[in-house]
């Protein structure tokens, strides 16, 4: 693939110099005071950049999303929970993959592709029995964005633990742990904060530390949040982690708090989004009728031309959108709207669409 090569991707995002000045730098050993501190001051800025409480606690994975997805669950409920799984894609269907897994037992919350979550469709689960709800937030395979307000309202009055996988929506739309009650962030470096991939991040409440992680048995020795919740007290991870990316994470930390902090960044995601999607008026496609991410847009075409639109784009052009798998494929694709891209890449990004249209 061409070194220039530009991604509209959600993740890898087309990463900012900044970033790629770190990853340029010799990686250093890390069982030192200095890392210690460092790692230190990466909790401390998770914690600010998600709202979440100053009693709260952050596990640092060297895994991908779907690795913390598995080990937030993992740790969290076991064969005497009950939970329900908002699932409305691929990533819904990996919770509840995850669950099968792990004899965890769970209803799931079926939506269909183009069907927005309601707070009647959730009424039919109240007075359930659950423990838990399990959602990811932006469910990037069809694009929908959940109301986070009204999943709050119904894990309160049903008093369920939320775990939010917040990998595409962390640092793209409005997020607070405390306002909506969060008791387990899901967050991966690849995707808001435009890092290289490989860490994945669980911002935990500390009502689900104490009432559901800690005395657990977890049948893991790598994914053990105990192990983890101890480790991090001083700075450290139990096993070897991505240290580079770490460093990573530092940098862009502390440039999106002394730029304005969560709200700034998500001003800047918001205004990408809106520019893409105002110049796509007139053009042969159309958005979905449910909420959207700032994240993403999912296009859908009027004929079945997505891939060939995609190989067009990554073959001829060096531009990389992404792809959607399973029914949509032939006619969605997603266009994103974070990392390093100004309005003039849209603008070249839209007259692409309008000569392929035209071809």
């Amino acid at each position: 693939m061409k070194q220039d090569v530009k991604l509209f991707t959600v993740g890898p995002a087309q990463m900012y110099p900044h970033t790629l000045e770190v990853r340029n730098r010799v990686v250093p050993y890390f069982r030192t005071p200095e890392f210690s501190a460092l790692m230190r001051e990466n909790r401390e800025m998770m914690l600010a950049l998600t709202d979440a409480d100053d009693d709260a606690e952050v596990i640092f994975l060297t895994a991908s999303g779907s690795g913390a997805m598995e080990a937030a669950v993992m740790n969290s409920f076991d064969e005497k929970d009950r939970l329900l799984i908002i699932s409305g894609g691929t990533f819904g269907e990996r919770f509840e993959k995850i669950c099968e897994i792990h004899h965890i037992p769970f209803d799931a919350l079926r939506l269909g592709q183009d069907e927005a979550l309601t707070a009647s469709r959730l009424d039919a689960y109240d007075a359930k029995d659950y423990t838990g709800l399990l959602v990811n937030l932006h469910e990037t395979y069809t694009g929908q964005l959940y109301d986070i307000g009204m999943i709050h309202d119904f894990c309160s009055r049903n008093d369920l633990y939320l775990i939010v996988d917040a990998i595409s929506t962390f640092l793209c739309d409005e997020y607070h742990m405390r306002r909506y009650g969060i008791d387990a962030t899901i967050v991966s470096s690849q995707k808001g904060l435009c890092l290289a991939p490989g860490l994945s991040m669980v911002v935990l409440s500390r009502r689900i530390i104490e009432q559901k992680i800690e005395g657990k048995q977890t049948a893991s020795l790598y994914f053990d949040f105990q192990d983890y919740l101890q480790n991090i007290r001083r700075g450290q991870t139990p096993f070897t982690p991505c240290v580079g990316v770490l460093f990573e994470l530092h940098d862009m930390l502390s440039r999106i708090i002394q730029a304005g902090g969560a709200d700034s960044r998500v001003d800047e995601v918001r205004a990408r989004s809106e520019y893409f999607r105002a110049k796509m008026t007139g053009l042969p496609v159309h958005l979905p009728t449910f909420p959207l991410s700032n994240a993403i847009t999912p296009v859908r075409f009027e004929q079945e031309i997505a891939m060939d639109f995609f190989t067009y784009l990554k073959d001829e052009k060096s531009i990389m959108v992404n792809p959607v798998g399973g029914e949509l494929g032939k006619s969605s694709i997603r266009v994103a709207h974070i990392g390093d891209l100004q309005f003039s890449d849209y603008d070249i990004l839209i007259e692409e669409m309008k000569y392929y249209f035209c071809m």
